[in-house]
């Protein structure tokens, strides 16, 4: 699953209207059916994705949220994604996002119920329920991306406890990082303050994520900023493997870095990663 640095949100029963409002650069245009759509509108949503064309966005392709595959809806959803042959207005789908996954089993309905189209799409699974903290290594397993519910996740909780959901963020972090998978930060409801949303950016970095969900063009700057991996990042861990290579003692230390196995280990997976090897190097 290719690592962006932000995933745009935009509600599928209203994507005639608000497609205009889509940043065109920098962002994964991701197509919901699911949270954002009220249920009476679902057939809607879904017919609109039928009738809408992309091809002016100057996107190559697009991701798609659908609801559960345990529900009437989750199925139609998928119905329609086969009917279209895994495309909409044009563009490939390249990402399902599945929520409400329990186990890596679940991951497995959704490939296997998709493997029959020309191009199968990846499925990125949300992390937003208890049994999915629990389970969430068996998850990233079979997964091609992570993604953090925390409003569905603290809903199953009495209260929001601080101390649980940064176990969950942690836990989905570790498992994306073992298994080589982007992992995308929930995203953020406040919409006046970026600074504060800046700040929840630079926190969810911290904790290892590669990016975040943004729900409003406001938000776009700040997540690109935060989670882009420059270039110049990437020159620099090539260099790190170069000349750790090309040193003879297997080990140096100088004012700016240290050349040790460690090191050389974290730059490789860094470059699997963000250069689209499906697995990193362990």
């Amino acid at each position: 699953m290719k690592v962006d640095p932000c995933l745009f949100y935009v509600p599928a029963s209203r994507v005639d209207t608000l497609l205009k409002n889509v940043p065109r650069h920098s962002v994964a245009l991701v197509l919901d059916l699911e949270d954002s759509v009220p249920k009476q509108k679902k057939p809607l949503a879904r017919r609109l994705l039928g009738e809408t064309d992309l091809t002016g966005t100057g996107l190559s392709g697009v991701s798609v949220r659908v609801n559960s595959v345990e529900t009437l809806d989750g199925l139609l959803d998928l119905q329609l994604l086969l009917e279209l042959g895994g495309e909409i207005g044009g563009l490939p789908v390249r990402t399902v996002l599945v929520p409400k996954v329990a186990a890596g089993r679940d991951v497995a309905i959704y490939r296997s119920l998709l493997s029959d189209l020309p191009r199968p799409p990846e499925i990125c699974s949300f992390i937003e329920t208890v049994d999915a903290v629990e389970n969430v290594f068996d998850i990233a397993a079979a997964s091609d991306g992570l993604c953090f519910g925390q409003a569905d996740l603290a809903a199953e909780m009495w209260a929001p406890d601080e101390s649980y959901l940064a176990h969950a963020r942690v836990r989905m972090c570790v498992a994306a990082s073992r298994h080589g998978l982007p992992v995308i930060d929930t995203n953020s409801f406040e919409l006046w303050d970026m600074d504060v949303v800046r700040a929840q950016c630079e926190a969810a970095k911290r904790c290892g994520f590669t990016g975040k969900a943004a729900i409003h063009p406001k938000q776009v700057e700040a997540i690109v900023e935060t989670f882009t991996v420059t270039p110049e990042e990437l020159d620099g861990y090539r260099h790190t493997i170069k000349d750790y290579e090309a040193n003879e003692a297997g080990f140096a230390v100088s004012k700016d870095r240290v050349l040790a196995p460690p090191f050389v280990l974290k730059a490789r997976r860094m470059l699997a990663l963000h250069e689209g090897a499906a697995r990193p190097v362990r």
